[in-house]
């Protein structure tokens, strides 16, 4: 249910959209899709996309952009060719329904993923506070996690322990958080993680540091905008999608249109941090 603010903030950005396109085409880059869930919900809800609209979200990318898996786009990141325009997909949280649901529809259009676990929540001893009430089994089990690393395309990276805003932790706490989530996943289902999502987007120079020092190749955040060869590969840039995102805003979001609405509300994000 789309409220006047986001109604404001979708026509400011869709205004924008023929200039940022202009501007995409002449500075490529990577650009790193942010999901959630994928359910059908009584209720909106920020974080859950329909299946039938991220089918829609798929299908437009699987015609119309280079989709890439986040290893790829690290390399390319990372290598001394011309930067081409690319979009990786994520998810973050580990719910079952991205098994349930987001894994057929990325199956069928060949589309590659990694979905970032938190293990307490693999665990089932802790869930995502947004969604404390909830009855029905809400993440992924470990055997569930090991099951879905063995898919074609799709990798896990770590989303810490217990999801918590790291900045308030002790730099034990942190450090544990982030090395500890990467060696039960490893143990738990046999496959390599690489890739570190930062919980909440919550994170400094501290605990990029402690990131870089448990081994990850990379990490992400909530922080909106395309990378490019200059972005540092543990601070990496995501675009989030919702399910008020229409293919058109999809596009528009793609071309950076709503980079410039999304800075502002991060750094009203990153001052409440």
């Amino acid at each position: 249910m789309a409220t006047w603010k986001s109604i404001i903030r979708k026509t400011l950005s869709l205004m924008l959209f023929p200039f940022a396109a202009a501007y995409a085409r002449a500075r490529p880059g990577i650009r790193i899709l942010m999901y959630h869930r994928v359910d059908r919900l009584s209720c909106y809800d920020q974080l859950t996309v329909s299946p039938e609209r991220f089918e829609q979200h798929m299908a437009y990318l699987a015609t119309h952009q280079r989709v890439i898996s986040l290893t790829q786009a690290l390399a390319e990141l990372t290598s001394t060719g011309k930067m081409r325009s690319a979009v990786a997909v994520t998810f973050d949280d580990g719910y079952r329904d991205n098994l349930l649901y987001a894994l057929p529809i990325l199956e069928r259009y060949k589309i590659p993923a990694t979905i970032f676990i938190t293990t307490q929540f693999c665990d089932q001893t802790h869930r995502h506070p947004r969604y404390a009430h909830t009855v029905q089994a809400l993440h992924l089990t470990w055997e569930e996690a090991r099951d879905l690393s063995r898919k074609h395309g799709i990798t896990l990276g770590s989303h810490s322990v217990s999801h918590p805003y790291l900045s308030r932790l002790s730099d034990q706490q942190v450090e544990l958080e982030i090395s500890e989530s990467r060696r039960l996943i490893q143990q738990n289902t046999g496959s390599a993680v690489d890739f570190f999502c930062y919980p909440s987007g919550d994170y400094g120079r501290r605990e990029s540091g402690y990131v870089k020092q448990a081994g990850y190749l990379g990490a992400v955040t909530v922080a909106p905008g395309v990378n490019r060869k200059t972005t540092p590969l543990h601070q990496l840039r995501r675009t989030e999608i919702t399910q008020n995102d229409s293919v058109t805003d999809l596009k528009a979001k793609l071309s950076g249109a709503f980079d410039l609405v999304h800075m502002m509300l991060h750094l009203r994000r990153r001052r409440v941090f």
